[in-house]
């Protein structure tokens, strides 16, 4: 039996809704995902077969982003992931799919905030102070960020919270052995109604509210509200045979849609792209894009703060576009086809969405080339990248 004919087991299992093919073997999971994207890609596929990129090493504690809402749980603060189909947490002690470090972390934050006896904000009522807990760590640096989802700034135990949580990740270690280096304490303030999660400020409690990955030869700052992918492997899995699939990109005009901190304009800058503009709506995400540019030495890209779509796109020979899960959706799909560019690499994390996309394009682009990359294992999810070229 090969190591993706195993399975795997976890007492949350079944409970918790983080992943739920946990106990089906990686190589038929990966087998049915490529199954579902054969039928519902089909019409705009024209016979093109997706391939499938395959983990560098079985999928085991791969996620380097947890994020834990608070709840009362038999009337103390607990942290966890929200159950199957519910809203309510299953406090969790161990997981397959989330670093491990990260995972014990939580259990000791979990039990430092009962020690201190922070409030858990209430839906219901709007009062309380903690709402989750957050951690991230880079894979390619060991930098971690973590800090506390709170409604407001300033409370009596913010000293102390700092000091302890600072105590508590001091001699962490992934699960190779190597130190985690602690860059930043945050406090992300949400005093708004509802259960989104994060809020819209981040405050400092220590250090930075940013972080820094090393890829490739590329360093990459990522603050705490900006998206960066949260599978250790991205640059095997995605990044890696997203750019084998664009081919020759020096002197190119490109447009990087969706583009984030830049994770791709940075690659398709050192691969010699003559120039690259950036369109990002998220505020720091675009921040970070300019900060990365300068780190990197790249005098030829430009970050536009605006939603991809808000205006008409500029002339360019090639599109990445990397929207979130739902997808291109009528503004994007119009912005492109208003433009239109030659070729375009779309970069979608849901089948369902990369059928409307596609369907929305189909009359002006023709489909090259079709990849799925598995980011999200041992659930339904995965990434799916599609190479396009004008009619």
């Amino acid at each position: 039996m090969s190591n993706l004919d195993q399975t795997q087991t976890c007492r949350h299992f079944g409970a918790c809704g983080g992943c739920s093919l946990l106990d089906v073997p990686i190589a038929q999971q990966l087998a049915q995902k490529q199954q579902r994207a054969r039928e519902l890609l089909a019409p705009f596929l024209d016979g093109i077969e997706p391939a499938i990129t395959l983990p560098p090493r079985p999928p085991r504690h791969d996620r380097t982003t947890i994020l834990y809402p608070a709840q009362l749980h038999e009337r103390e603060l607990q942290l966890g992931i929200y159950r199957t189909g519910t809203h309510e947490i299953e406090p969790i002690r161990d997981c397959r799919i989330q670093h491990k470090a990260l995972t014990g972390l939580a259990v000791k934050v979990g039990e430092l905030l009962r020690t201190l006896n922070l409030s858990v904000w209430l839906e219901q009522t709007g009062n309380g102070l903690v709402r989750a807990f957050r951690a991230r760590v880079m894979p390619g640096t060991n930098e971690l960020l973590l800090g506390l989802v709170v409604t407001r700034e300033q409370f009596s135990e913010r000293d102390r919270l700092g000091r302890d949580l600072q105590a508590l990740a001091k001699d962490l270690r992934d699960d190779q052995g190597r130190p985690m280096h602690l860059v930043g304490l945050v406090l992300d303030v949400n005093d708004r109604p509802g259960n989104v999660l994060l809020g819209k400020r981040a405050v400092a409690l220590r250090g930075d509210t940013w972080q820094h990955d090393n890829q490739g030869g590329l360093r990459f700052r990522v603050s705490w509200h900006s998206f960066y992918q949260l599978n250790r492997h991205a640059e095997a899995i995605l990044f890696q045979p997203a750019m084998a699939m664009l081919g020759h990109v020096k002197g190119l005009r490109v447009v990087d849609g969706y583009g984030g901190v830049g994770t791709f304009m940075l690659r398709l800058l050192r691969r010699e792209a003559a120039h690259v503009t950036l369109i990002e709506s998220s505020p720091s995400a675009c921040d970070d894009a300019r900060a990365n540019l300068r780190a990197n030495s790249f005098g030829n890209g430009e970050v536009r703060a605006e939603a991809f779509g808000a205006s008409p796109l500029p002339a360019c020979d090639l599109l990445v576009a990397d929207p979130p899960r739902a997808g291109l959706m009528a503004p994007g799909a119009a912005a492109i086809l208003a433009a239109p560019p030659p070729r375009m690499l779309l970069v979608s994390c849901s089948l369902d969405s990369l059928a409307r996309d596609l369907a929305a394009l189909h009359a002006a682009y023709r489909v090259t080339a079709s990849r799925l990359c598995d980011l999200f294992p041992h659930t339904e999810h995965v990434e799916a990248v599609t190479m396009l070229e004008r009619r």
